[in-house]
């Protein structure tokens, strides 16, 4: 029979643990406690998470469609003294006509312009500046070419205030829609133009500011909180720029022909050091062009090296767009070399903004063609057709310069501009491209000429996984 050691002593506890079985019970009590909380906290958690979910604007994931709007309406301002005018009906009636030839204007949703009110015209302008036009609706010929000389490149005729008054409200009728998710986007082909108008004046062709009064409307009906106005009219929108000058709530950003103020409208206001004032320091950029035959690569390498950094950040929540096309080769006055399918690419590039509420109105544009293909080409990107490849091309020295400098001047109120190493499109890479240009008969390869994509992926990434909680 087995016996125990003689040596041997009873089992003893160690001093530090008094009670295992205490201590067992203890630590499982910790333990259902622990899960306690932890699920309280989880449940809190997808309590806080739902509230959330419940304040998101699902409903945009339903919106669809392109709203169109025009009107034969917009054909009756014209110029009673002078029949050659560039700013003509034609302009509207050539880009109808493109929309039709390429079966875009069926694929589009038809919106029935309205006058804007006398309250939404004064959400910009004085009243009475605004008294003053209407009254132009029974006043002669003689006195409509008295009126008009007194501002700077205007023609008013006896039907410009209803026409103009209707081009307003075509553009408010776009952003009621789009704001309650009954559209998607949107282009207003109406006339006469409007971001050069101003608080208490008419400008270059323009009674209203159609896109600032837009702008305005977008804040007050449908409490939006930022907003994006981009300008690629070749003329700058001097008058959206002092509407919003002081205003954090308004990102504007024109890209314009400027020649050191040797092009019109002549304003040290259009150069890119300029910023805005007061509140609104940093949220006016301007990208002035210093010579003519700017292109494609040119206008490209604006939107993906200052705009879209800065409006990434921004996080707008509607983009407008003063969409001028006297910037597309062929035009009279903009003398710019950009290609209509160059505004396909930059409208694509905006529609990744903004939950894709982004609403198009015509500004300027005088050769006919060049505006109804490049119209044409914007309304195919909304529609979500492919984007047509642009030939390869490498910005010019006198864009990058004008890159670098509205970088520099605007580097101290966007993080997202100052990334690059070095600061603000280091000298280097001027310095780099302009011994390119000198190498004769050498190209370099065009990142716009590269269509491949790459994809990284490795199996073993699934190896990493949550043991415990499947």
């Amino acid at each position: 029979m087995d016996t125990k050691p003689s040596g041997a002593r009873p089992a003893r506890r160690s001093p530090r643990l008094p009670n295992s079985n205490s201590n067992a019970q203890g630590r499982s009590e910790e333990l259902k406690e622990a899960k306690r909380k932890g699920k309280m906290d989880r449940s809190k958690g997808e309590d806080e998470l739902v509230a959330q979910l419940k304040h998101l604007e699902v409903s945009r994931s339903l919106a669809s469609g392109t709203g169109l709007v025009h009107s034969e309406e917009f054909t009756r301002h014209n110029c009673l003294w002078d029949p050659s005018h560039p700013e003509c009906p034609d302009r509207v009636t050539a880009i109808m006509e493109e929309l039709e030839r390429r079966d875009l204007r069926p694929r589009c949703l038809a919106v029935e312009p309205r006058e804007a009110t006398e309250q939404e015209l004064r959400l910009v302008h004085k009243k009475d500046y605004v008294d003053l036009m209407r009254k132009t609706q029974t006043m002669s010929e003689k006195e409509l070419q008295t009126i008009s000389e007194n501002y700077d490149s205007v023609y008013i005729h006896p039907d410009s205030f209803r026409v103009a008054s209707l081009a307003v409200g075509s553009l408010l009728e776009l952003v009621d829609k789009v704001m309650t998710s009954e559209l998607r986007n949107g282009f207003s082909v109406s006339r006469p133009p409007g971001h050069h108008a101003q608080f208490d004046q008419a400008n270059g062709y323009c009674l209203f500011n159609n896109v600032a009064i837009a702008t305005r409307y977008a804040q007050r009906q449908h409490r939006v909180k930022r907003v994006l106005v981009v300008d690629w009219d070749v003329h700058h929108g001097q008058g959206i720029q002092y509407a919003f000058e002081e205003d954090p709530s308004v990102l504007y950003f024109s890209v314009h022909r400027y020649e050191k103020a040797g092009f019109w409208p002549h304003l040290e206001a259009s150069d890119g050091p300029v910023a805005g004032s007061g509140a609104g320091l940093g949220y006016t950029i301007n990208l002035p062009w210093n010579k003519t035959g700017m292109t494609d690569a040119d206008y490209i390498t604006a939107f993906q090296h200052l705009l879209l950094p800065v409006a990434y950040q921004f996080q707008p929540q509607l983009v407008l767009v003063a969409a001028g096309f006297d910037c597309v080769r062929g035009d009279p006055k903009g003398e710019m070399e950009a290609t209509p399918q160059c505004f396909s690419i930059l409208t694509r590039m905006l529609m990744g903004l903004a939950e894709g509420r982004v609403l198009l109105a015509l500004e300027g544009g005088y050769n006919l063609r060049s505006t109804a293909e490049a119209s044409a080409a914007c309304v195919s990107s909304l529609l979500g057709d492919p984007c047509p490849p642009l030939s390869s091309s490498s910005p010019s020295l006198s864009a990058l310069t004008s890159i670098s400098e509205t970088i520099s001047a605007h580097y101290p109120y966007w993080s997202r501009l100052q990334v690059l190493e070095g600061g603000p499109l280091a000298d280097d890479v001027v310095i780099r491209h302009k011994a390119n240009e000198e190498q004769v008969g050498e190209t370099s390869p065009s990142p716009l000429g590269v269509m491949t994509t790459g994809l990284a992926y490795d199996e073993r990434m699934m190896e990493h996984l949550n043991l415990w909680d499947r």
